[in-house]
């Protein structure tokens, strides 16, 4: 497949919480190689996508198509993810009363195995040289940070095609927020795809390539970083 093609396609994706009409019909992509954020509020609709293309959002229509031929769209969670999507949560998604070790030996277990693998433990740890001092330590008592960077080394350890991430800036320090954009940064270097969801402007213009905005579960603007006025993209920020 030619490198400009779209990974992930959402066409027309609406999702709903029981009788609640969360997402309107909507559509953007991400191509190989891209890092692409979800840009918006609390509550615009930004962590019910990523759910929805996970399969945790259990009524939803419209099309979610990988490598421009596989229809996500009524697929359980697990299967999706044999497809190579990660899922990174706000949460971290790590389990709080075990060691750093042991969760991430549970996601290299749980990782297809492959002749492309690309990442092991040695490789995470040239990403997050602090977890392997922190082997032994549960992962219920690390920092807000150290957090973060666990559940992205467990995603990354599934060796997915491409990696969704809830979040990442939110509640941290500027300089760690500073050092997870460049995390982001050296993870696209692997040529994996992210597809990052985020409200922290200065956050996102150290990582995007392409921004879509969100506003009440719709699509509102759309474009490359070098595309959009900063002046657009924080009228959306702002509270109304």
């Amino acid at each position: 497949m030619k490198e400009e093609e779209p990974i992930l396609e959402l066409r027309d994706v609406n999702s709903y919480y029981g009788k609640s009409h969360i997402l309107f019909n909507v559509s953007f992509e991400v191509k190989r190689g891209e890092v692409v954020v979800l840009l918006g509020r609390n509550g615009v609709g930004k962590t019910t996508t990523l759910r929805t293309i996970m399969g945790l959002v259990s009524k939803r229509t419209g099309e979610i198509i990988l490598d421009g031929s596989i229809n996500l769209i009524a697929l359980p969670p697990y299967k999706i993810s044999r497809y190579g999507l990660g899922f990174v949560p706000d949460s971290g998604g790590i389990f709080p009363n075990l060691t750093v070790g042991e969760n991430l030996k549970i996601s290299e277990r749980q990782s297809i195995k492959r002749e492309d693998r690309i990442f092991d433990m040695n490789e995470v740890f040239q990403i997050f040289p602090q977890l392997r001092e922190l082997l032994k330590r549960t992962a219920g008592k690390l920092s807000g940070g150290e957090r973060r960077m666990l559940g992205i080394a467990r995603g990354l350890l599934l060796n997915p095609e491409i990696l969704l991430i809830d979040e990442p800036s939110e509640g941290l320090a500027p300089k760690i927020v500073h050092d997870i954009a460049e995390t982001i940064n050296t993870i696209q270097e692997y040529g994996i795809s992210l597809l990052v969801a985020d409200q922290n402007l200065p956050f996102v213009e150290k990582v995007a390539d392409k921004i879509y905005v969100m506003d009440r579960g719709e699509i509102k603007l759309s474009g490359r970083i070098n595309e959009l006025s900063r002046q657009d993209l924080e009228r959306f920020l702002a509270f109304s």
